[in-house]
């Protein structure tokens, strides 16, 4: 079914017209991919696969390749341009192009608004994996993309650069910490005293933050006992 309504939207696509598949991919080891195919009424075909930052969401690798895509559009001679993706949230993304401020979705309005001078401009979803071929060949190429040594640029979101290090810190607290720093994290251990008791009891009250000098009397703030207490304290460590 899905393939017929897919059939159905490219072939309602003006023969003249220059049709772009984009896709992209993540790999299981985390590495993200681009994928670009374009088959022209004249017989040109265009390829063009490329590696993306580490840490690249899916999400922006569907976006740099509708950037690619287009870059191909801006330099072909065509009066109808077709870039059909399956990436729902990529089209909503671009809908919404006033409350775009990343870089790369900027780029892509820049360059939508510079080839509709000349060309129609046309992104359209269709559904993945449903044997429509021009997208089965960008979603290889995409994934050979994630896979070449050198990613073809270093950019990320702001997002992706917070989710980056959000899992990160999480990585770092679900670390058990090693026996040795238990054994020397003993309460008390930091602030260790040989003075008297009432100044190890002042110290362990500094501590913990359980200081009674700061009181609420008649709406105004007292700290008439934190005097006392620091002579105390200071009187039990001579």
């Amino acid at each position: 079914m899905m393939r017929q309504l897919s059939l159905e939207v490219i072939n309602n696509i003006p023969s003249q017209a220059l049709v772009l598949y984009t896709d992209g991919s993540k790999s299981n080891s985390g590495r993200t991919g681009s994928g670009v195919y374009a088959r022209a009424e004249d017989g040109l075909v265009f390829r063009c696969r490329f590696r993306n930052p580490d840490n690249c969401s899916v999400f922006r690798s569907e976006l740099l390749a509708i950037t690619e895509a287009l870059d191909f559009a801006l330099r072909s001679e065509t009066s109808d341009t077709y870039i059909l993706t399956d990436s729902k949230s990529s089209i909503q993304y671009l809908k919404n192009w006033t409350k775009i401020s990343e870089k790369t979705g900027q780029e892509i309005i820049s360059k939508i608004v510079s080839l509709s001078q000349r060309s129609r401009v046309c992104i359209q979803w269709i559904p993945s994996h449903v044997g429509v071929f021009g997208n089965e060949v960008a979603d290889l190429l995409s994934k050979e993309g994630s896979a070449l040594p050198s990613a073809a640029s270093g950019e990320l979101f702001a997002s992706e650069i917070s989710s980056t290090d959000r899992a990160e810190a999480n990585s770092t607290w679900e670390v058990r910490p090693a026996l040795e720093w238990y054994a020397g994290n003993r309460p008390g251990l930091s602030l260790q005293s040989e003075g008297t008791r009432s100044a190890q009891t002042a110290l362990g009250s500094l501590r913990s933050d359980h200081i009674k000098s700061l009181k609420i009397r008649r709406q105004r703030k007292d700290l008439s006992l934190l005097p006392l207490f620091l002579s105390c304290f200071s009187c039990s460590c001579h």
